[in-house]
C-alpha cells in the first residue's frame, strides 16, 4: 500500500480526492492530510509518505514554499501539484523543483489515475532493481546488452495509454522501422507489436487486481479506445474476460 500526504486548504476537495483515490486505486492510501505547508512540514518531521499531492495557494505557507523546503531534505519524494487556473504560472515554476506533474482544477480524474499509475510503476521498478539479489525484470534480462532496445521498452512502458506504433517509434528515435523491428525480434524474441500488447495486458491484469476502476477506464489507461477490442484481445491472450479475471483475483 503506497501512502500519500495530501496538502489542500479546502476540506471538501481533500475529501473528494481521498474518496476517488482510495476507492478506485486500491494500491494508494491518503495517510496524512494538511491544510497548509506548515502543517505538512510538521507531519514530515514524524513520518515520510511515499508521495505528496499539494495545492499551490494556501494560507500560512503556500505550495511553492512547501515544495522548496521538502526538496531541501527529501529530494527524491514524488510531488504532484494541483492548482487553479490562475495559479498555473506558479505551477510551471515549480517544475524546477522536479515535481512529477501538475493538474488544473477541477481535477481530471483519469489524468490523475494515469499519473499515480506511472509513479507506482516507477517505484516498483526501483524496488526490483534494489533487491538484495539484484533481480532483473524479464525485459531487462533479455536486453541488458542493447541500450536502444532498453530505451524503446522504457518509452513504451511510460506511454501505454497512447497510440504506440512502430512507425511512431521509428520517427521518435530517428531509426529505420525495419531496423527496429529486426533488432527487437533478435533481442527479445518478440515482434514490437507483440511486446506492446503483452505489456499492455500486464498492466491491465494489475489494474484489474489492484483497483476498482471500471473496465472501460482500464482499457483507456492501457491504450485501447475501443473497449470491445480491449476485451476481445484480453480474452484471447489470457483465456478469460477481464471481468472473469477480476472475480477470480478476489478469491
Amino acid at each position: 500500500m503506497s501512502t500519500i500526504l495530501l496538502v489542500e486548504d479546502e476540506a471538501s476537495i481533500r475529501k473528494g480526492l481521498k474518496k476517488c483515490i482510495e476507492t478506485a486505486l486500491g494500491g494508494w492510501r491518503i495517510t496524512y492530510e494538511a491544510a497548509n505547508g506548515v502543517e505538512a512540514l510538521d507531519i514530515l518531521k514524524k513520518d515520510l509518505p511515499e508521495m505528496i499531492i499539494t495545492d499551490i495557494c494556501m494560507p500560512q505557507m503556500d505550495g511553492m514554499e512547501l515544495i522548496r523546503k521538502v526538496r531541501e531534505s527529501h529530494p527524491h519524494i514524488p510531488i504532484v501539484i494541483i492548482s487553479g487556473y490562475g495559479e498555473f504560472q506558479y505551477a510551471k515554476q515549480a517544475l524546477k523543483y522536479d515535481v512529477i506533474d501538475y493538474l488544473l482544477k477541477p481535477i481530471d480524474w483519469m489524468e490523475l489515475v494515469q499519473i499515480l499509475e506511472k509513479i507506482k510503476e516507477s517505484q516498483q521498478r526501483g524496488e526490483r532493481g534494489e533487491s538484495r539479489h539484484s533481480e532483473k525484470s524479464a525485459d531487462a534480462a533479455l536486453t541488458e546488452e542493447h541500450p536502444v532496445v532498453n530505451k524503446i521498452q522504457q518509452y513504451v512502458q511510460n506511454r501505454l495509454d497512447q497510440d504506440i506504433s512502430l512507425q511512431y517509434i521509428s520517427e521518435h528515435f530517428h531509426l529505420n522501422y525495419q531496423y527496429i523491428s529486426a533488432l527487437f525480434k533478435a533481442k527479445t524474441g518478440q515482434t514490437f507489436t507483440e511486446y506492446v500488447t503483452e505489456t499492455r495486458m500486464r498492466k491491465a491484469r494489475r489494474l484489474l487486481k489492484e483497483t476498482h476502476l471500471k473496465i472501460y477506464e482500464i482499457a483507456e489507461l492501457c491504450g485501447y479506445q475501443d473497449v470491445r477490442h480491449f476485451m476481445l484481445t484480453y480474452k484471447k491472450l489470457n483465456g478469460m474476460t477481464p471481468s472473469d479475471y477480476r472475480r477470480a483475483a478476489e478469491y
